[in-house]
């Protein structure tokens, strides 16, 4: 059975070679270095939410698209999806998170929502920059984010949303593992009417 990391990571490599892009020039329109972008397209490292972003941006698609079965759409105007499993994959990303993304049959969207799961005494070692808006609800554990020099403490029932082109940190505050529900919006403007 392919895993949703093997089903991203043959994504991007599809995406970047019907563009006709070498992973150097996706590398340097991303922002990345080139061994990176061949470690995510080889299966070998799980890249980060804000990471895809800038993969997705450089390739002019939105993150959704790494997640979408083409052969699967019913509908461009709703998706629908059943029973998701929200148990993150077991394979953490290097930031010590782990995510799940809770819609993937919609053409043209406007925003990724993601189930994710950060374990304790995990922390960023850099800050992430992506495009667009993010949107964050707690659902269980207690988190902190570093944001314009601020950091704001969240616990469960406590949302936040800001401009994710702005510098942000997150980092798990005790031995509670944080669950939470991440939406992040493309930065682009909605899809045209009928998509």
């Amino acid at each position: 059975m392919e895993t949703l990391q093997n089903k991203v990571s043959q994504k991007i490599r599809e995406l970047r070679m019907l563009k006709g892009l070498d992973q150097q020039t996706l590398a340097q329109r991303a922002g990345l270095a080139r061994s990176y972008i061949t470690l995510i397209e080889s299966g070998k490292k799980t890249a980060a939410v804000s990471t895809l972003a800038l993969i997705a941006d450089a390739l002019g698609v939105v993150v959704g698209e790494f997640f979408e079965d083409t052969e699967t759409f019913r509908s461009p105007k709703i998706a629908v999806n059943r029973n998701i499993e929200v148990q993150p994959s077991s394979k953490k990303t290097s930031y010590g998170y782990t995510y799940t993304p809770l819609s993937r049959e919609k053409k043209k969207k406007i925003m990724d929502p993601f189930f994710v799961r950060l374990e304790p005494n995990s922390k960023q070692k850099y800050d992430f920059v992506h495009k667009g808006e993010e949107f964050d609800y707690i659902i269980q554990g207690k988190l902190k984010l570093s944001y314009e020099g601020e950091e704001i403490i969240l616990e469960p029932g406590d949302s936040v949303s800001f401009d994710a082109s702005v510098p942000h940190r997150l980092e798990v505050i005790g031995d509670e593992t944080v669950y939470m529900l991440s939406m992040n919006s493309t930065g682009g403007q909605s899809p045209p009417t009928g998509c």
